[in-house]
Formats: C-alpha cells, structure tokens, sequence
C-alpha cells in the first residue's frame, strides 16, 4: 500500500508579470526551503492563486512572512509507492467507498512511482487520514 502523509498547502497570489515564478523560485532556493508541489495559475478565472506544498510547513510560514506573501492554507495527502496497474484506482475507489468527495488531486508518475496529493472538504480530513491509517 501507498505511504502517505498530511501536508499543508499554502495558496499565494503572486502579480501577473513575467519573471515572478522565477522570482519566488529563486528566493525559495536561497531560502533552502524545499518544496514538495508547486501548480496554478496566476491569472483567469480559476487564478485563485499560486499553489506550493512545501515539506516543512513551518518553514515556509516563516519565509513567507518574511518576504511579505499573503498566503492561506489548507490540509492536503500526500500519497506515494511503487507503481503498479490499479494501486491509484484503488484507493480512488476505497476513499470513494467510505463517501469522502475529493475536491482537488493532482497525480503523476515518475521512475516507477506514483505520487499523488488530494484534498477533501474540512469535514472530512480526519475521515481520510483515519482510512488510509488502516490500508
């Protein structure tokens, strides 16, 4: 079964000009923050903002504190194992069989892993994290 674990993603708009990712980015890197996920937009209609899960979520508080960012977070999962036909479909499926919508996942495969990150309502996070504590 997968190894998982409860991750904080922060949200961050970031200003619609060319260079601003490669800012951040460089920032981050001089920061020695490590960042497990970065994805979105930053502008359109679904620009909510700039997504980031770093590994150390304390970390990132304080560097974004420190530069300035408004930021918001929310709980994500964080699943990975080696990749074999069916591993992702099945635990799609057992979390679907206990009645957790998932509202967002984001899901790849590298090198003969899978990884992915999932995010369920509030209401659900400890309902979660207590199913895949018993897979």
């Amino acid at each position: 079964m997968a190894h998982w674990q409860q991750l904080t993603e922060f949200v961050v708009r970031l200003p619609h000009r060319a260079g601003e990712l490669a800012r951040l980015t460089t920032q981050l890197r001089a920061a020695k923050v490590e960042i497990l996920s970065y994805f979105g937009p930053t502008e359109g209609k679904s620009a909510d903002g700039f997504h980031i899960v770093p590994a150390d979520p304390e970390q990132f508080r304080e560097f974004a504190a420190k530069h300035g960012l408004g930021t918001w977070e929310e709980p994500c999962f964080h699943l990975t194992a080696k990749y074999r036909g069916g591993d992702l479909v099945g635990t799609l499926d057992s979390i679907a069989q206990e009645g957790i919508n998932i509202q967002f996942v984001n899901a790849f495969e590298a090198n003969g892993q899978f990884g992915i990150l999932i995010w369920v309502d509030d209401a659900d996070v400890d309902r979660l994290a207590k199913i895949l504590s018993l897979s």
